[in-house]
């Protein structure tokens, strides 16, 4: 009789043993799919994946668009390497640096004609002789 409790009880213990692991391996694979859902986003030119991440499906979209243009003007993208694009509510902010003032003006006029624009936010800097 003992042998018979002692066999059920090591049968008991294995059983609750693999369910509880299942659970852990399942909980730990749902946090693996959300960590990556949470890290995935198309990036931007330039811009840290926590940036990206803020804007929303449209305002990346749009980023991209305006990317997108800059690097189709065969004048401007030489230039607009060193321009990050964000964008928020039609918003579009642009940040970096170019060696002249025309280049930066090339590029916020760019930017506005793009399908989608409200307003541009140039923070980009000219980079001074010294420091090219």
């Amino acid at each position: 009789m003992k042998k018979v409790v002692i066999l059920a009880s090591i049968v008991l213990v294995s059983l609750l043993g693999c369910s509880k692991a299942d659970k852990t391996e399942q909980t730990s694979s749902t946090k693996t799919t959300t960590t990556e859902k949470t890290t995935q986003a198309p990036s931007t030119t330039g811009s840290p994946a926590a940036e990206s991440s803020a804007m929303n499906e449209t305002d990346r979209a749009l980023a991209q668009r305006v990317e997108d243009a800059l690097r189709q003007n065969s004048s401007l993208a030489p230039a607009a390497q060193n321009v990050q694009v964000q964008a928020k509510n039609g918003e579009v902010i642009l940040k970096g640096s170019v060696n002249n003032e025309q280049e930066k003006a090339n590029i916020t006029s760019t930017a506005q004609k793009v399908a989608g624009v409200s307003k541009v936010n140039n923070q980009i800097e000219v980079a001074s002789a010294s420091s090219r």
